[in-house]
């Protein structure tokens, strides 16, 4: 079936229904109601669960997420809800196609998004969503964001239908790509303050954070909401409460809780002082 922007593909009733329902498990239930359908379709344009129509790959199982509601379960987004202040500076390393970039412009009108993707590919198919959907917020940055500015390499560690949501920075193999420093790049982009900044760079985490030090140090960044899974988590943890910066584990609801060492988590959000 063609789709365009503004004929996205019509989905089924009850799976409208069910995306604006809360309830444990769901994204596991609808895909299994109505993931085989859906990856029928391919590369389609279609209305994501947030509002904004997206070009997805419904072969994607991570795509389908977006479908069928929060992309990677409700937690950090009920937490951004809760915020009574506004953001203004939002950044999301690691953006890929735009699966958090999307929700971040659907639930913070006042922000402004940078979306930083190294990877030509899934860039192109980002700055393709941003234009057609029509978020003027989202301003998407060539570049991965690392301890020091210059070059890296960015390789694939999955397959093609997973479009690059697996690849990692690394000095040897695969596409050429440019690295920038936080601390340079809000220099460059004028930000005295960075409000939210989402990291999810495949175990780089520590390398984007060492390159923010003097922003760090001050607090201009005020929130974080870090990948903290696999080897690179500790330290990532390490440094965040070296320069002062409070660590929670985020329930469902939205709650930050205790996080606690060795216990598995995927994500931790880390606060300022002065961030309640």
């Amino acid at each position: 079936m063609t789709t365009t922007p503004d004929r996205p593909l019509p989905l089924p009733a009850s799976l409208r229904v069910l995306r604006h329902l809360e309830f444990s498990g769901k994204l596991g239930l609808c895909d299994r109601l109505f993931g085989r359908a859906l990856a029928a379709h391919g590369i389609v344009w279609v209305r994501t669960a947030v509002g904004p129509v997206w070009k997805l790959d419904l072969a994607n199982v991570t795509h389908r997420w977006i479908v069928y509601g929060w992309y990677e379960g409700p937690a950090l987004w009920h937490w951004l809800r809760r915020r009574r202040r506004p953001f203004r500076a939002v950044v999301d390393s690691g953006a890929n196609i735009g699966q958090t970039a999307l929700t971040f412009a659907a639930l913070l009108p006042d922000a402004k998004i940078f979306a930083y993707e190294p990877g030509a590919a899934a860039r192109a198919w980002l700055t393709e969503s941003v234009a057609a959907s029509g978020l003027g917020a989202i301003q998407v940055e060539p570049a991965g964001l690392g301890a020091t500015a210059g070059s890296a390499r960015l390789a694939s560690e999955d397959n093609d239908e997973r479009h690059g949501s697996w690849n990692k920075v690394n000095t040897e193999r695969g596409e050429p790509i440019a690295v920038a420093t936080m601390d340079d790049e809000m220099a460059r982009l004028g930000l005295d303050q960075i409000d939210f900044w989402k990291l999810d760079m495949e175990g780089y985490e520590i390398h984007a954070l060492r390159g923010a030090a003097r922003a760090l140090a001050a607090h201009r960044v005020r929130a974080l909401y870090v990948e903290v899974g696999g080897e690179a988590g500790r330290p990532a943890l390490e440094l965040l409460r070296g320069h002062g910066y409070a660590v929670h584990s985020l329930a469902d609801n939205g709650r930050p809780g205790a996080l606690r060492d060795g216990e598995g988590y995927d994500n931790a959000l880390c606060l300022a002082p002065g961030e309640s």
